[in-house]
């Protein structure tokens, strides 16, 4: 939805860039505060689902865990396995690295869902706080 870098116009002192967040505004029918909020917030979003992380699966009773970041694929992703893990023989080992990766997979999800509540909600708040709403 949006791009770019989020930049304040008042305190930018390049004409060009000030130039181009008013024009990118202007496209998306947007006033340049409402754009730079909108840029904001996905940036604060991005930065939650970033450094997010996760673990699914468990080193003692399935010899296996998985972490991951809250990105789609994702963007850190550790895989241990125990050596309990090794011993339990291939197909066994196989079956819980899978769980460990579906259970990783559905706690990242929630946490991208919590990342966008919380951007919608920092959104709202802001832009009560500068009277748009």
């Amino acid at each position: 939805m949006f791009s770019g870098g989020a930049l304040d116009v008042e305190e930018e002192e390049d004409d060009e860039k000030r130039t181009q967040i008013e024009r990118m505004a202007k496209a998306m029918g947007m006033t340049v505060e409402e754009y730079q909020l909108g840029m904001n917030a996905r940036l604060r979003m991005e930065d939650a689902i970033n450094n997010l992380r996760v673990v699914g699966g468990d080193a003692t009773a399935m010899g296996v865990t998985v972490e991951r970041d809250g990105n789609m694929p994702p963007r850190h992703l550790v895989v241990t396995v125990t050596d309990a893990g090794k011993a339990l023989g291939k197909a066994k080992l196989e079956k819980n690295i899978v769980e460990a990766l579906k259970s990783a997979s559905d706690k990242s999800a929630v946490g991208r869902n919590e990342a966008q509540k919380d951007m919608m909600k920092y959104i709202s708040d802001s832009m009560k706080k500068m009277g748009i709403m």
